[in-house]
């Protein structure tokens, strides 16, 4: 019995022993599966936190991105962006000299251009308060001087004709006379009388009119140059009255009428007064209208002539509004008798429509005048009429047809040779 017992215990404690290890073998199994599900969860959060790391530094990196790029333009200050490059840019509007966008205290050359010529500088874009600009390429950021760019020729401008010049150079803005006023003091500066000397007393008695288009030259009718058979002694440029001692008097040169005109008839009545070169003139020239056609109907005749039919002449400048007359309408008023190829191209008409005023006896040669955009233009010569301020529009020789004539003499050219003289007043010095 007693060992029956003994081997009973020892058998329990044997027992309770394996149970205690198989417990601690569990436990420290438990254990172990405890820390690897622990070293797992921690793998898992470091690489979960790795990824977080990296996404919010992706992020970070895209938001800088975006807040550093400029907004590209699809055209500012006249520059066209041929690539996907900011960079890219073109210096000149027609795009033929290439350029890099830079700082604008980056690009001497845009800060020279801007202090010197007042130049602005082609702008590409702007980052924030940062200006970037198109810049030579040629330039390399330094200080000198770059390839100038390259502009396009500018087309050439119409050649003006030599009397247009003349007018251009002279600046100006700004017949007795039946039913006329009187001219304003200096207001056609231009206006000239022709003088004969008398042969009982050797006064100057003035029967034509003229208008200065050049320092030495004046404009006339032909039909005035050999009037009664006597060349015109004087030509006093600007008087306003003929019997005070204004204006200036000028001796004649040279006299120049049109190949084409005949004393007995009244086409081409166009004459040339070359005046002494040695003391031109300083008054205001008059310009010479260069077209056909008129823009307005409104003219101005102004003359030292007769005041009435068959009357006597007015010392002081007269001047009257006249209407521009169109060929059908002025061509009825006059005969075969007077102008046998009938009313020429080269020939215009005016009158008062009232009957009032018109250009009469010792008008001629004088000038027929249009005001456009503040200037004083010549468009007609008076030269044939019917009477004054009797209905029927006067004549003129229209200015426009012979610009060609008049330049050849009064503006020749070095390659043309010059006129020669219907009369030289030198020879009889």
């Amino acid at each position: 019995m007693p060992t029956s017992v003994a081997a009973t215990q020892n058998r329990r404690s044997h027992l309770e022993v394996e149970l205690a290890t198989k417990r601690d073998v569990e436990k420290a199994q438990q254990k172990k599966k405890g820390k690897e599900k622990v070293g797992k969860k921690t793998h898992k959060m470091i690489n979960a936190i790795l990824l977080s790391y990296l996404l919010l530094l992706l992020v970070t990196q895209a938001k800088a991105a975006v807040a550093n790029a400029a907004i590209k333009p699809l055209s500012q200050r006249g520059i066209i962006f041929p690539k996907e490059s900011f960079d890219d840019c073109f210096t000149d509007d027609h795009q033929r000299v290439p350029g890099s966008c830079k700082l604008l205290e980056d690009c001497p050359a845009a800060l020279r251009r801007w202090n010197e010529q007042s130049v602005l500088p082609k702008t590409c874009y702007f980052v924030k308060y940062d200006q970037f600009v198109c810049c030579d390429l040629h330039d390399n950021n330094s200080t000198t001087p770059t390839t100038p760019t390259i502009q396009p020729e500018p087309e050439p401008e119409p050649q003006l004709r030599s009397s247009e010049q003349a007018c251009e150079d002279s600046k100006i803005f700004g017949i007795s006379i039946v039913g006329g006023r009187p001219a304003k003091y200096g207001e056609f500066p231009y206006m000239a009388a022709l003088g004969w000397q008398a042969n009982f007393d050797g006064s100057i008695l003035y029967r034509c009119g003229g208008t200065l288009i050049a320092p030495t030259f004046v404009l006339t009718a032909a039909h005035c140059i050999n009037f009664g058979g006597q060349l015109p002694a004087t030509v006093r440029l600007g008087g306003e009255n003929l019997t005070e001692g204004m204006g200036e008097n000028h001796a004649i040169r040279r006299v120049f009428t049109h190949p084409d005109y005949t004393d007995t008839g009244a086409y081409n009545d166009i004459a040339l007064l070359e005046l002494d070169a040695t003391q031109p003139s300083s008054r205001t020239i008059v310009c010479l209208w260069q077209s056909p056609e008129l823009p307005m109907d409104e003219l101005t005749a102004i003359g030292y002539g007769q005041i009435q039919f068959a009357g006597l002449s007015s010392k002081q400048l007269l001047k009257v509004s006249l209407q521009h007359v169109t060929q059908q309408q002025c061509q009825p008023h006059y005969q075969l008798e007077d102008l046998p190829q009938g009313l020429a191209l080269s020939q215009m008409c005016a009158g008062d429509l009232r009957g009032v005023g018109d250009t009469c006896q010792g008008d001629s040669g004088g000038p027929l005048l249009m005001r456009s955009k503040n200037q004083w233009f010549v468009v007609g010569i008076t030269s044939l009429g019917q009477g004054c301020a009797s209905g029927p529009p006067s004549i003129y020789t229209r200015v426009s047809s012979y610009l060609d004539w008049i330049e050849s003499i009064v503006w020749p050219k070095a390659e043309v040779g010059p006129q020669q003289p219907t009369f030289d007043l030198r020879m009889n010095d």
